[in-house]
C-alpha cells in the first residue's frame, strides 16, 4: 500500500468516526431533552399537589381511651388549612345495639383551626355498642370534604 493511500485510509476512518460521534451526540441530546421535559411536568404537577394540600385541612375523630363510664370523642383538625362547617354524624356499627351517649354535639358546626380540637363527652354504659361510625363532613379551600371513622367504644 503507497503512503498516501494509508493516508488516506487513515482520514476516511476519522471522518467515519467523527461523523458517528456527531449522530451519537446528536441522539444524546434528544433524549436528555425529552427527559428534562419529563422531568419539568413532574416537578410542576408535584408543586400544584402540594398548594392544593396547603388548602385542605383534615379533620379526624378518635377516642383517645376506650372505656365504660366517662369517655370522650375528639374532633382533631390535622391539616395545614381551616375547617370551616364541621359536623359529626354519629350511628353503631354493630347492629341492634345502641349509641352511647354524647353530650356537646348541638354545638355543631363549627370551625376549626389548623391543630384545634373539639372534644365532647361520652357516657358509655356495657351494653351499648363497642363501635361506632362517625361521618366527620366540613368545607375548606378544596371545597366539601366528608371522611368515615370507625371507633371502638369500649
Amino acid at each position: 500500500m503507497k503512503p498516501e493511500n494509508t493516508s488516506n485510509l487513515i482520514a476516511g476512518i476519522a471522518l467515519g468516526v467523527s461523523a458517528l460521534a456527531l449522530i451519537v451526540s446528536g441522539f444524546m441530546a434528544w433524549r436528555q431533552n425529552r427527559l428534562q421535559g419529563r422531568l419539568t411536568a413532574i416537578e410542576e404537577e408535584r408543586r400544584g399537589e402540594e398548594v392544593e394540600a396547603r388548602q385542605r385541612a383534615r379533620v379526624t375523630a378518635s377516642i383517645p381511651e376506650a372505656q365504660i363510664g366517662k369517655g370522650g370523642l375528639v374532633l382533631t383538625n390535622e391539616g395545614p388549612a381551616v375547617a370551616w362547617s364541621v359536623d359529626v354524624e354519629v350511628s353503631s356499627a354493630v347492629e341492634g345495639k345502641q349509641l352511647p351517649a354524647i353530650f356537646g354535639l348541638e354545638r355543631l358546626p363549627v370551625d376549626l383551626q389548623p391543630g384545634q380540637t373539639m372534644s365532647f363527652d361520652m357516657a358509655v354504659a356495657a351494653e351499648d355498642a363497642e363501635l361506632i361510625k362517625t361521618r366527620v363532613r366540613w368545607v375548606d379551600d378544596a371545597g366539601a370534604q366528608e371522611a368515615t371513622y370507625t371507633l371502638r367504644t369500649l
